[in-house]
């Protein structure tokens, strides 16, 4: 399963780094147990992500939005959000400290990945405060801690944040402009290569993924 805000539905992008995961486990899991159907059958993502929430929204929506699935695994992403719409950086750490003591009680495994680095470097400054405070709840029992932030920074992130935006009054982004906060397709894959590395143990090329996937064929290579 999957929590999250706008980066986490991804409706808007497609392949998204959500359905990148769920192929590659997928096809991993093909290769190792010689049945396609175990894991077709058997893995089933469910896309808990809602477009401009915050850690306010989740600890409301934790009960009918995760545990009414009883989901094995719960892989957290972001959010930004909270900075955006002036929740302080004191709630954002106790919030998010909530939910995932929350989630790492009732579920099985609990992935936790930060912010991206966005395309703008007056956004990601004013972004250090809150990431600096998550760092300091963990370790968290049974939360794997990811540091997307990092992971993003020495990737060429003219190449990654492409979108014509419509407009977005909370982070002054006008209709026109370049969407400085969504990645698109590579960026997905480039989150997709990150969470299948550290959680999964998969190697993942992003760039030979979207080749391969942009050439029409129906088992994208990676």
């Amino acid at each position: 399963m999957f929590l999250g805000d706008s980066i986490t539905s991804a409706e808007w992008v497609h392949p998204n780094w959500r359905e990148i995961i769920e192929y590659v486990v997928k096809e991993e899991l093909t290769k190792a147990l010689s049945d396609w159907k175990l894991p077709s059958w058997g893995v089933r993502c469910i896309n808990s992500g809602f477009d401009g929430s915050t850690t306010r929204d989740w600890l409301y929506l934790l009960e009918q939005a995760v545990f009414a699935y009883n989901p094995d695994m719960v892989l957290v992403l972001g959010t930004p959000n909270d900075k955006d719409l002036k929740i302080s950086v004191d709630e954002y750490k106790n919030n998010m400290r909530k939910v995932l003591q929350v989630l790492s009680a009732k579920v099985t495994d609990v992935v936790y990945c930060t912010d991206l680095t966005a395309n703008k470097p007056s956004y990601n400054e004013s972004s250090q405060a809150y990431l600096e405070a998550i760092k300091t709840i963990f370790p968290i029992e049974k939360v794997l801690y990811v540091d997307l932030f990092n992971k993003f920074q020495p990737l060429d992130l003219n190449k990654l944040y492409t979108f014509v935006s419509t407009g977005n009054e909370d982070v002054d982004l006008k209709p026109g402009e370049i969407d400085f906060i969504h990645p698109n397709q590579l960026g997905n894959a480039y989150i997709a290569k990150f969470i299948l590395e550290t959680t999964f143990g998969i190697s993942f090329d992003p760039e030979k993924y979207m080749n391969s996937n942009n050439s029409g064929v129906m088992f994208p290579a990676y």
